[in-house]
């Protein structure tokens, strides 16, 4: 057939195609031979060939001056990688759908660098997520000189960035796509790529249909599920690079689909080989598996996550009396009642930051914990983002590659909900979790770290910081997940630690959650600071670092706030703290969270912290009551050897060890 001859020698192709076109030229002059009738749109589709062919000899002979723009990338690509951007380079059209963690934008980048420097093109738009720009602007700007904007703002600052004679590179989210096409189409670009392109594979939705109206020379699609469900959201996705790969599109589903007897009822898929034939001139796929010796041994990966609209509230909620608070200390050290109020609301604004319903456990968990087909809906309406992120990483990792993971928590409450999130995809992979929390007992932690390593089943092991340190990992794991980063550094390095350690023989992936435009995000850039200096310190020859900012502890805690507009901040410690009163009950039983060892449903039962039964929790105990209250129960003694003993009553012991816990990891990473 056509379809199969020479797909991937274009020259040979063309010159098969010119001849057929000639044929069907020459054949109703001089009279069709018996029997021989062509297709009526056989002539239209040879002719879209030819100029799709044209189209990729004229792009093969440009390669080699690109190849040497791509000489002056900032990064080193890996052979696998050099062969993606060669491949797209080529052809001028790609689906890139490697595996999670291969680095897909860096090839993209690699491509519009290429291009930008061997003057094939001149604008250029990278259409991504709107939690991704942040990224992929730090990527970009890591690995190109090639001018970027990032469209943000209302409409008429988005036109205004839009318009004139600027060239460069424009980075837009989906959205903007929509509300932008007019603009979009008037730039005229040279080449579009689409970041995390399966918001196209619905061909019948206003998203896909404004991205398919701009028709750049260059196109370039990302995407590690080109396909979830149906063919038809593979036809979506593929069409906007080749529109003739799955031709004719009306035969598709008959032509690879298995049928129940007597119904049209689809109950599988077949003819796949050919099916990858047709795919394999427009789309390169690599698994993890096939290029592992080329892959870094251990790659970072920050997963920006966007805030719900409930979480952003209640995050920004807490920004006021935050700042009351370090206006206070700009003038004066804080009194101990005035410091464990900013680290109570700090440490709340975690809490929301890694989701809604870890801070509202209490009320939520009872609700769902019985549910065990967890949908994407239900988990949207928890206002836990980082659930439906979570859950996207385990079917890749765990799931389609088959690896063993390690996921962190600091708090144990986030790590039921995040099994509870994926407890349907290991269920239906007839695969397990386990629980290294310091809530099981001995002989349960032990049972599970067995199982962890020798179980072939056992493919997640979730731990609190409580498994940070002293387990060996590295021969069961190359994958860790860091549902929120720890203020200390070192704590991350700890938990990293348990599997990119001596005897791990394979790369690692490491991802971390980071919640965008909230304190979460500011952490982040405080422990990139403090690794910073590790790093030049202990690895580097450089003898000096620079710092945004000085490390002490005010301007770190300016760094973690936002500042709004206040007037004069009053004296918390006077009238005003009568006011206060009331946010900090509120606060009380959300910092609870921080420390669970009150919580006797976190204690495994006989069933064991990897099962359903033990991820059912009752409802958390009550609040601590009034944080100005802390210290009044205590009692303090000297012990024989010098030391100091602090006992406090069971109803405050909980929130004040989370408050010193807290307190404690600041200090120590200063």
């Amino acid at each position: 057939m056509l379809r199969e001859t020479w797909i991937h020698d274009p020259e040979k192709r063309s010159r098969l195609v010119s001849d057929l076109l000639l044929i069907l030229e020459v054949r109703p002059a001089t009279g069709s031979p018996r029997g021989w009738l062509p297709d009526p749109a056989l002539h239209s589709l040879l002719r879209m060939e030819a100029q799709r062919l044209k189209r990729v000899l004229t792009d093969r002979a440009d390669r080699p001056a690109l190849t040497r723009a791509l000489r002056t990338l900032k990064g080193k690509l890996y052979p696998y990688q050099v062969e993606g951007v060669e491949r797209m380079l080529a052809s001028g059209r790609l689906v890139l759908g490697d595996d999670m963690g291969l680095g897909k934008t860096i090839q993209a980048i690699a491509c519009c660098h290429a291009l930008w420097h061997g003057g094939k093109v001149r604008r250029g738009i990278l259409v991504v997520p709107a939690s991704l720009k942040p990224q992929w602007l730090r990527e970009w700007q890591q690995f190109t000189d090639t001018p970027v904007r990032v469209v943000e703002g209302g409409a008429a600052e988005r036109r205004k960035t839009l318009s004139g004679s600027w060239r460069g590179f424009f980075i837009v989210n989906y959205e903007q796509v929509i509300r932008d096409l007019p603009a979009l189409q008037l730039l005229k670009p040279d080449m579009i790529v689409l970041d995390e392109a399966q918001r196209i594979k619905n061909w019948a939705t206003k998203t896909a249909a404004c991205i398919k109206a701009l028709q750049p020379h260059y196109r370039m699609i990302l995407t590690g599920t080109p396909m979830e469900n149906c063919l038809d959201e593979l036809v979506s996705v593929i069409e906007w690079v080749d529109n003739h790969a799955l031709e004719p599109k009306w035969r598709l589903t008959p032509a690879h689909s298995t049928f129940a007897d007597g119904s049209k009822q689809v109950v599988g898929a077949r003819n796949l080989d050919t099916l990858r034939l047709r795919l394999s001139a427009c789309m390169l796929r690599r698994r993890r598996q096939e290029v592992l010796r080329q892959l870094p041994p251990r790659t970072d990966t920050v997963v920006p996550v966007e805030l719900s609209e409930e979480q952003r509230d209640s995050h920004d909620a807490l920004n006021q009396p935050i700042a009351q608070l370090m206006s206070i200390a700009r003038k004066r050290p804080l009194s101990p009642s005035q410091f464990l109020r900013l680290m109570s609301l700090l440490t709340t604004q975690r809490i929301i930051s890694n989701g809604m319903a870890q801070a509202e456990f209490a009320t939520v968990w009872p609700d769902i914990s019985g549910i065990e087909d967890p949908e994407p809906a239900l988990l949207r309406g928890l206002g836990t983002p980082k659930l439906l992120e979570f859950r996207e990483i385990v079917n890749q990792v765990v799931v389609e590659q088959g690896r063993k993971i390690v996921v962190f928590s600091q708090w144990r409450r986030m790590l039921a909900l995040a099994q509870w999130a994926v407890r349907d995809i290991l269920r239906d992979s007839g695969v397990r979790s386990v629980f290294f929390t310091g809530q099981e007992s001995q002989k349960q932690r032990t049972a599970n770290i067995v199982a962890f390593h020798d179980d072939p089943d056992t493919r997640i092991f979730f731990a609190t910081d409580a498994g940070g340190v002293g387990l060996n990992l590295q021969k069961a794991a190359t994958c860790c997940i860091n549902i929120e980063l720890p203020w200390n550094p070192a704590v991350l390095e700890q938990r990293i630690g348990r599997i990119n350690r001596l005897g791990q023989k394979w790369p690692i992936d490491v991802y971390n959650l980071v919640s965008q435009d909230c304190i979460e995000a500011r952490i982040a850039a405080v422990v990139a600071d403090k690794r910073a200096l590790f790093t030049g310190l202990f690895d580097g020859a450089s003898d000096e670092i620079r710092f945004e900012r000085s490390g002490s502890f005010l301007s770190t805690m300016e760094r973690l706030i936002e500042k709004p507009a206040i007037p004069d901040a009053p004296d918390l410690d006077g009238a005003s703290a009568e006011a206060s009163g009331a946010v900090e009950a509120e606060l009380d039983e959300v910092v609870s969270a921080a420390d669970e060892s009150q919580d006797s449903s976190l204690r495994p039962g006989s069933a064991g912290p990897g099962t359903a039964e033990s991820a059912r929790m009752p409802e958390a105990p009550p609040p601590a009551g009034d944080i100005r209250t802390l210290f009044a129960g205590l009692k303090v003694r000297r012990t024989d050897e010098g030391g100091l003993t602090i006992e406090a009553p069971p109803e405050t012991a909980a929130t004040l060890a989370a408050v010193l816990e807290g307190l404690a990891q600041v200090l120590k990473g200063q």
